[in-house]
């Protein structure tokens, strides 16, 4: 715990990584969950007037589940920008921390001003990463709150697919599937949150 705090620019990198990882964990679920609203108009439509309620709903989970990769995908974006930083930060940290080191066994006004120029470095390319990881919270937030559409979504279906005759069942899965999908991606989302909040910590 001492070393995170005495390198916050290693946790950082590190946290950053593990965010990248999570969000294929969102896109994969998105993607299913698109395919699953295809799927499940197919059957829909086989069932004919049992399921017209239902067929009406998969329009909204193809929607759905569109704009979530369409926001994953441009997390992703960011993700990609912020590692950047994570990667410019740490190596900035270092250079001053070598620099502080040598300003420490010799004080020279040159050595002086590259130390400077460093700690510089370290502060601008801190105000970026604060910033990236604000939006990447804003993201997540919102992708959140698409989930929370997509719970009422399931509820909604659930109670359409068990109209539809001899196709509740099949139905009755894809309510059942929507339901654990989002709560997947929330439970991705969430660890996520918590691991932007715990690296805010860690940086105050």
């Amino acid at each position: 715990m001492d070393s995170v705090k005495k390198h916050p620019e290693i946790k950082c990198f590190v946290t950053v990584a593990t965010i990248v990882a999570q969000l294929e964990v969102i896109l994969t679920e998105a993607k299913s969950l698109s395919l699953t609203s295809k799927n499940a108009r197919v059957v829909a439509i086989r069932a004919g007037e049992a399921a017209l309620g239902f067929k009406s709903i998969t329009n909204f989970i193809n929607e759905f589940s569109s704009r979530t990769i369409q926001t994953t995908e441009h997390i992703n974006l960011h993700a990609g920008q912020l590692f950047k930083l994570a990667l410019n930060h740490l190596r900035a940290s270092q250079l001053e921390q070598h620099l502080a080191k040598s300003l420490s066994l010799c004080d020279h006004a040159q050595s002086r001003a590259l130390y400077v120029k460093a700690a510089s470095d370290v502060k601008d390319v801190m105000v970026s990463l604060k910033h990236e990881l604000q939006n990447l919270q804003w993201q997540f937030e919102e992708i959140e709150q698409q989930m929370r559409a997509a719970e009422y979504i399931a509820v909604t279906s659930r109670v359409e697919a068990s109209q539809a005759g001899e196709f509740c069942a099949s139905l009755e899965s894809v309510s059942d599937y929507i339901s654990s999908a989002a709560m997947r991606i929330k439970g991705a989302i969430e660890t996520n949150l918590n691991t932007l909040d715990e690296l805010e910590r860690v940086f105050k």
